[in-house]
């Protein structure tokens, strides 16, 4: 007894050593010929120990030799013995080792069922954050997007008006005052954008601006436009009128050119959009902010972008977005 709870100490560490120990024990208690005290209840902790660390089949074939081998010494050296008692031992026997071992695996999958469940949870958790960060960016993204497009387009029109007054300031008071009111409205016109896109921000996304109205609020650049079709859903309708907007803001900042002209077909199954000037074309072309931005809306929605220098002279820029 004592050497057998002895080993029971390491039994995490060693199960089947435990197990395959316990049982020379009862072996060595029995051939010196000690008093009876069953075949499966001595090792049954063993047993127990086992199956509860993974070893099941291992315990389960050292359960059926101990009682194999207890009922043929029974039978065969001991027949003077009751039959009736001796079947009942054997039951007893049995019962013991099924339970403990069938108790040890039970524990054991019900562990094994809880870790899975954990991990489950931290991956689901894991990808939960991850989404959580990629909806930030997005949203990240599409402020910087939408700041950019309205600070940009009207800073544009303010910085042409501006040159206006200041060349015509000494000779025309009438053509100054007219541009400065075009500076007052343009900034209020970008004030306005402005809490309508922290509006949207803040609810949904706003409605999508008329091209006609667009490029009528354009000064500085004479804007020819062209639209076929009817207009496709209000979200590409939108990233439409971004890249409209946004195109004609660089054609007045960097082409100098004096004329423009948007086409935007609403064809069966995408919308094509082409703004094209007679600056002085690409130069020394670097793509900034402005046409990443155009970009990433139309790829947002399937669709793709192309800017450079147009095959007649000036800048071009082509989209293509599925409705």
């Amino acid at each position: 007894m004592v050497l057998m709870g002895a080993l029971l100490l390491v039994r995490r560490r060693y199960p089947l050593g435990v197990l395959y120990a316990s049982l020379a024990v009862l072996c060595i208690y029995y051939l010196h010929g000690f008093g009876a005290v069953g075949a499966t209840w001595p090792i049954a902790p063993a047993l127990f120990n086992a199956a509860l660390l993974g070893q099941w089949k291992a315990a389960s074939w050292v359960a059926g030799g101990v009682i194999a081998g207890s009922s043929y010494w029974r039978f065969v050296y001991e027949p003077e013995s009751d039959v009736l008692a001796t079947f009942s031992d054997l039951i007893t026997e049995i019962f013991v080792a099924v339970t403990v071992i069938l108790a040890g695996a039970m524990i054991l999958n019900h562990r094994l069922l809880e870790r899975e469940i954990r991990e489950r949870e931290r991956a689901v958790a894991a990808e939960r954050d991850a989404e959580a960060r990629t909806r930030l960016t997005e949203q990240r993204l599409y402020i910087a997007r939408e700041i950019h497009d309205i600070v940009a387009h009207s800073l544009a029109g303010i910085g042409v008006q501006a040159r206006v007054a200041e060349e015509v300031l000494d000779t025309d008071t009438n053509e100054a005052r007219r541009s400065i009111r075009a500076i007052i409205d343009a900034t209020s016109d970008a004030i306005g954008q402005l809490r309508e896109t922290v509006g949207s921000l803040r609810s949904l996304p706003a409605s999508p601006p008329d091209l006609e109205t667009l490029v009528s609020g354009i000064r500085g650049l004479d804007v020819d436009l062209e639209v076929e079709g009817e207009p496709a859903d209000p979200e590409t309708e939108m990233v439409v009128a971004s890249i409209v907007r946004e195109s004609l803001t660089n054609v007045i900042r960097h082409s100098g050119a004096s004329k423009a002209k948007v086409s935007v077909v609403h064809g069966p199954d995408e919308v094509s959009v082409e703004v094209t000037d007679d600056g002085q074309g690409s130069g020394d072309f670097v793509e900034g902010h402005g046409i990443r931005g155009m970009r990433e809306r139309a790829e947002a929605l399937g669709g793709k972008l192309e800017a450079g220098a147009a095959d007649g002279g000036g800048f071009r820029v082509a989209a293509r977005i599925p409705r």
